[in-house]
């Protein structure tokens, strides 16, 4: 029994890794994370500052971020090390708070509670891939093991209530150098604390005292930003964040939507950034759609079904009558940060919590358990699992870092981060913002040539380009590509004009014919053209041979 245990949880973990290699490498916000960490390997520099928050154009202040992604590459340098890094770190996470759920959920089937949890779209996506929020969930999960062995009605055993507050502060901790989403928590941990009270004043230190150390043991490195920039400079322009607003009312329905979409199969928001975009995909790979459809159903109706359980009485025990309470308390928190921050509602700015809406998850799983039911389960869990294998591997040749790994590989074999990319203006340290040699002048506008420029106006106004890219510049390489579309009438009349960026790398003499969908064109145009506006001059590949 435990070899098959193992055999299962190292092919979900290499299901998990390729997973996570075949996601979309090139975007902005990968891009930079990686950076972070290439940066740090390749100059040896201390990281004082972790990922951006491009809305303030400000950072997160600590190493842990950049650090977490450079050691891999140190240890071993090739692309692929912070992958398997952040999947190792991932994945222990998710097996320890699926152990945890099956130690309070004994009846529960085991296959059930495992196999859910590392395989939802959620769980999938941000945690496999190098995005700042994908290194939210293992500090989440650790967290809240913590909380629930703190919370009397919740607690199992498996830990002490030192222990409980140690991880908790440790999640804190780290989570602080990661994203902005950390004092959502300290509710939780008050909650946590105060819960202790009848332990006495002794026990009640002691948690406080392991909390502390266990936040330190994290937060070790913000010392050397607080050091080197002070206080006040040290937050890395954070502060800024903070706006007193009105939030719309509104927003508390959509909050309470899509955290119980965090333990479903919701997978709209993943598959691409608009619904254009997301039908282009499935007419490249319509052999995916039929999966697709039974997964986006159940992914529908499952959080339509737990919210009837959060207003249901089905059971009267202390724990179902607090995770309710604290589901509500969750939504209620989340939709009151709202009011203090200028971030505008996003559902992975609260990811910290999905470990509340699994453990509601399990919970409700539990009222409807029965050998009808498990049969169910298993076979949507066989078909989200075939989704996400198909997607994966639709995915790879489109979006992921084998589309063009050589510029990745070789910024980490010569030690050059500009064959890759460059940090954001705003960065703090960032180096240098683009290219500064002069034996290589460049114009993107003249050296980026677009030729065989057509386009096919599709179901419901969705505008599909093919264009071939060449870059004409023998001495440099560009990156992300912006390119303005315009959209006219017969008498020349502008109606409409897009932009959006090519997100690839173009080697010196690079030729490459691509498919580009424009979105929804709801305007009756006459003709349309297409040009380049702007790249990111890199250092070619051949440039360190």
């Amino acid at each position: 029994m435990r070899y098959r245990w193992f055999v299962a949880l190292a092919g979900v973990f290499v299901f998990r890794l390729l997973f996570g290699l075949s996601s979309d490498f090139f975007f902005e916000d990968q891009t930079q994370v990686y950076l972070l960490g290439l940066r740090h390997y390749a100059t040896l520099e201390w990281p004082y500052f972790g990922a951006d928050v491009v809305w303030t154009k400000s950072e997160i202040p600590g190493a842990l971020q950049p650090l977490l992604v450079g050691v891999p590459l140190r240890i071993v340098p090739l692309p692929e090390s912070p992958f398997v890094a952040l999947n190792l770190i991932s994945a222990a996470a998710l097996f320890a708070f699926a152990w945890y759920l099956c130690k309070r959920f004994p009846a529960s089937p085991r296959w059930l509670l495992w196999g859910w949890l590392l395989t939802i779209p959620w769980t999938l996506q941000f945690s496999t891939n190098i995005i700042n929020t994908s290194y939210i969930l293992p500090a989440a999960l650790v967290f809240f093991i913590g909380f629930f062995e703190s919370i009397p009605t919740f607690r199992v055993g498996v830990l002490s209530r030192p222990i409980a507050h140690a991880l908790m502060g440790a999640a804190l901790g780290w989570l602080i150098q990661i994203h902005m989403s950390w004092p959502l928590l300290l509710p939780f941990t008050a909650g946590a604390w105060v819960s202790g009270r009848r332990d006495g004043a002794r026990n009640l230190l002691v948690n406080l005292g392991a909390l502390m150390l266990g936040a330190l043991a994290t937060a070790v490195f913000l010392i050397p930003t607080w050091i080197q920039y002070g206080l006040e400079a040290g937050d890395g322009g954070t502060m800024r964040n903070l706006t007193l607003h009105v939030v719309d009312p509104t927003e508390l329905f959509t909050t309470l939507a899509r955290f119980l979409s965090f333990p479903s199969l919701e997978i709209n928001r993943f598959i691409a950034t608009d619904g254009a975009k997301r039908l282009a995909f499935f007419q490249r790979h319509l052999w995916l759609a039929p999966v697709a459809a039974v997964v986006f159903v159940a992914g529908t109706l499952q959080p339509l079904w737990m919210l009837v359980e959060l207003v249901r009485r089905r059971d009267r025990s202390a724990a179902w009558r607090a995770i309710r309470w604290i589901v509500v308390g969750s939504v209620a928190i989340v939709y009151s940060s709202y009011a203090f921050v200028i971030e505008p509602p996003q559902a992975h700015a609260f990811y910290v919590l999905s470990p509340v809406a699994f453990m509601y998850a399990a919970y409700c799983w539990s009222f409807v358990d029965s050998p009808g039911a498990r049969r169910i389960a298993a076979w949507l869990l066989g078909v989200n699992i075939a989704f996400h294998a198909g997607f994966a591997w639709a995915q790879v040749p489109e979006k992921s870092m084998y589309k063009n790994r050589e510029p990745v590989a070789a910024a980490i074999r010569f030690k050059e981060p500009e064959m890759f990319a460059h940090r954001r203006p705003f960065a703090i340290g960032g180096g240098p913002l683009t290219l500064q040699d002069a034996s290589r002048p460049y114009d993107p506008i003249q050296d980026i040539e677009i030729s065989n420029a057509s386009y096919r106006v599709g179901l419901r106004g969705s505008t599909d380009w093919t264009v071939t890219v060449t870059n004409r510049n023998p001495r440099v390489a560009y990156r992300d590509l912006l390119y303005y579309t315009t959209y006219r009438d017969a008498g020349g009349n502008v109606l409409a004009e897009r932009h959006e960026v090519i997100k690839d790398i173009f080697e010196p003499g690079a030729v490459r014919t691509l498919p580009i969908n424009d979105g929804f064109v709801r305007v009756a145009f006459a003709a349309a053209s297409f040009r380049i506006a702007a790249a990111e001059a890199l250092l070619p590949v051949g440039a360190a041979r």
